[in-house]
């Protein structure tokens, strides 16, 4: 089991909203949601860092054993979401990032960044156990 092979992957989560986003200043790339903007679709596709260059995952990766648990409760922007391990008995890298899609579908619209939908943390960072078990989704800009 590695949960440091996953956590040294990279990925972008993806948002598709309602309207577009805007520039929170001029010369700046940042962007906000408005606040009337909705999440229309989410994704989060991860890949590996190799030789210079980003590459998918293979079949193999996504299959490998990252966490072993049967339950875990994962919080991304609100409470945390629960989730039960596919098989009973452990999580695999495609299970994680299922679990994290889902957390983050859920709980991303309860994000306020410059009155809207957080947008721009946006890069996978990590998930770290806190205290009460708790497993936290790191996401930087």
């Amino acid at each position: 089991m590695s949960l440091e092979f996953f956590n040294g992957l990279s990925g972008t989560l993806s948002i598709e909203l309602s309207e577009p986003t805007i520039d929170i200043a001029a010369n700046l790339s940042n962007q906000r949601a408005k606040a009337t903007a909705e999440i229309k679709e989410l994704s989060f596709a991860p890949q590996v860092f190799q030789d210079n260059s980003f590459r998918d995952l293979t079949a193999d990766e996504l299959d490998r054993v990252v966490l072993e648990a049967t339950m875990l409760n994962l919080q991304g922007e609100g409470e945390p979401v629960a989730h039960r391990a596919p098989n009973g008995r452990w999580f695999t890298v495609r299970d994680l990032v299922a679990a994290i899609t889902e957390t983050e579908r859920r709980t991303r619209p309860q994000s306020q960044w410059f009155g809207g939908i957080d947008v721009h943390h946006v890069f996978f960072e990590g998930i770290d156990q806190e205290e009460g078990g708790t497993w936290r989704i790191f996401w930087g800009s």
